[in-house]
């Protein structure tokens, strides 16, 4: 399946190759049938661990999929938490695409994320830290990578990790993705409150219900707070 807003073959970096796996099938893509749908791309390949391993794979629930899926290490969890909560994305895919180039030393790459927005934009991600993504082995892949993706309007970032507060907050709102069963009895009162113009403090402090759904609701993005920043009784909330 392609992307049918494409009317015309699409450019790619000569010399570079794009190996994607769909339908159970891993293929070379044709870039003049379009864009693929990010929606049919299946990992190219299955994180493994051993004892060599400088990673532990994660599987994780990913609500903008509606299914789990498997990262290759905590850092990439960490990004994935930032775009399942991001309304610009509605789809993820990890291991997404393999890019080969010079052939007579048989370079090969594949990037750790892609993820799709209701636009039909895509940005490819890879995950590294910092020290890795500034290394020189890395520099040749990133380069390839953020040209071919450019080739075909294709957006490409590098990940290497969060502040700690940002990371922790998120891994508290992370607990709170779905939306509770009795939350259309206190969200007008929350957002509300929030509109008028409050504090966490006076949100969370009161019934169980309507914390948890405080947190639910910080998470979707209807309140806002600053999560760059230690959450505290006195963090202001904007709806």
């Amino acid at each position: 399946m392609t992307d049918s807003s494409v009317g015309s073959a699409l450019p790619s970096v000569a010399g570079v190759t794009w190996r994607l796996r769909i339908g159970g099938a891993t293929t070379i893509w044709d870039w003049s049938l379009g864009r693929p749908d990010p929606q049919v791309l299946e990992p190219l390949r299955r994180p493994a661990s051993g004892a060599a391993s400088k990673h532990v794979p994660v599987r994780t629930y990913v609500r903008t999929v509606g299914s789990h899926l498997m990262l290759e290490s905590g850092l990439e969890h960490d990004l994935v938490r930032v775009l399942d909560r991001d309304p610009d994305v509605t789809w993820t895919v990890p291991q997404p695409l393999q890019l080969e180039w010079d052939a007579g030393r048989n370079r090969k790459h594949v990037p750790d994320l892609l993820a799709a927005g209701p636009d039909g934009s895509v940005t490819v991600w890879d995950v590294k830290t910092a020290t890795a993504a500034a290394s020189a082995r890395f520099d040749s892949a990133r380069r390839v990578t953020a040209q071919a993706c450019a080739s075909v309007g294709w957006k490409y970032a590098v990940f290497t990790g969060l502040p700690a507060v940002h990371r922790h907050n998120l891994l508290w709102l992370h607990a709170y993705r779905s939306r509770p069963a009795w939350a259309d009895r206190w969200e007008g009162k929350v957002l509300a409150a929030a509109s008028d113009g409050t504090t966490l403090g006076e949100l969370v402090g009161c019934e169980p219900e309507q914390t948890s759904l405080t947190w639910h609701l910080i998470w979707t993005g209807c309140l806002s707070v600053d999560l760059t920043r230690p959450l505290t009784p006195t963090t202001r909330v904007a709806s």
